[in-house]
């Protein structure tokens, strides 16, 4: 009996979910592997909690960035330990259905086939990821109205408009909350001379950050090594300082909605106007982003109810629907 996988791989989290048990996996996009032996140690949180605490021939990959996968034998690796994982073996005969960003080239999406294939899928369907999160979110997107959905990653940001189940019109960049965080990482560095680690860069910009700039004073205390001296020491980070080193990275997000919405034909752009646009995506959380983007786009913005879920949502729809969809996939398999 074939067994249907809907997988959401991102720069940042993985999850992966079937039709008949819902979603069994959402983690880090994280694995470790013995160099010696080729085996899949750990994944997920697992994975993540050996970073910088592991032997020299255990190594732990982030397999994927801004959206593509920068290692193929280390994607295949961990798609196989995340079908182990759920359960599904190669004599499962795995149909997949696999999101892939929008910005994509035609080498990336064959490589993200493949990856799944040698992982043991007999058969694997792309869908661009804005569609699979409006679907998700249940808009019409077979209708012949405009439905505009903005997906905003940790390695890329996406805008669309879909209509008559296609993308009509959209932007993207590989760009997102990883950058964000390396911009603090360095801001950081530059103005305090300090070091923290990655973990405490994520709990700064989720407390002090602000896309409009609004910082109220507010400020957080954090333990930190000093580049000249190498000592750990305390520093007081203020909002100013996050928000400044975040500014670039959310005005070319910004720019690449608007040159999205001023592609959008008219009659759809009419749509959208009544309609808004829907912020999707684990960094659409950041505080006062869908403001700003109300302000910049002109348009009613909305943050969906679980953000970061969207997109495996809409997969495991597909999944239900994978004869009517068809014509979706195809458009993706470009």
């Amino acid at each position: 009996m074939a067994l249907d996988v809907a997988l959401d791989i991102g720069t940042s989290h993985t999850r992966l979910a079937t039709a008949q048990r819902g979603v069994l996996f959402d983690e880090p996009t994280m694995v470790a592997i013995d160099t010696n032996t080729g085996d899949v140690l750990e994944l997920g949180h697992g994975a993540l909690e050996l970073v910088g605490r592991t032997a020299r021939h255990v190594v732990v990959f982030r397999p994927f960035n801004q959206g593509a996968t920068v290692d193929f034998d280390v994607t295949a690796r961990l798609i196989a330990a995340l079908f182990d994982r759920a359960g599904v073996s190669k004599l499962s005969r795995a149909r997949v259905v696999m999101s892939v960003p929008s910005l994509a080239t035609a080498i990336e999406r064959r490589a993200l086939r493949q990856a799944a294939i040698q992982a043991g899928a007999r058969e694997v369907s792309l869908v661009e990821a804005p569609l699979a999160a409006a679907i998700g979110l249940g808009l019409p997107v077979q209708d012949p109205v405009g439905s505009a959905v903005t997906l905003l990653g940790a390695g890329a940001s996406e805008a669309a408009v879909i209509s008559l189940g296609g993308i009509v019109s959209g932007g993207a960049r590989r760009l997102g909350g990883n950058d964000v965080d390396a911009a603090i990482a360095t801001s950081l560095r530059i103005n305090l001379g300090v070091v923290v680690a990655p973990s405490v860069v994520e709990a700064l910009k989720c407390t002090l950050i602000s896309a409009l700039g609004r910082t109220n004073g507010r400020r957080e205390v954090v333990l930190a090594r000093s580049v000249d001296r190498g000592e750990l020491v305390e520093v007081e980070v203020s909002a100013d300082l996050v928000n400044l080193a975040a500014r670039d990275v959310l005005n070319s997000t910004m720019r690449m909605i608007q040159e999205c919405l001023s592609d959008t034909p008219p009659d759809l752009s009419q749509d959208i106007s009544a309609r808004g646009m829907t912020l999707v995506g684990g960094q659409a959380n950041l505080p006062d982003l869908d403001e700003l983007v109300a302000t910049s786009s002109g348009v009613e913005v909305s943050l969906a109810a679980q953000a970061d879920l969207a997109v495996i949502v809409g997969l495991s729809a597909c999944l239900e629907e994978m004869a009517s969809l068809h014509a979706l996939f195809r458009s993706a398999d470009r």
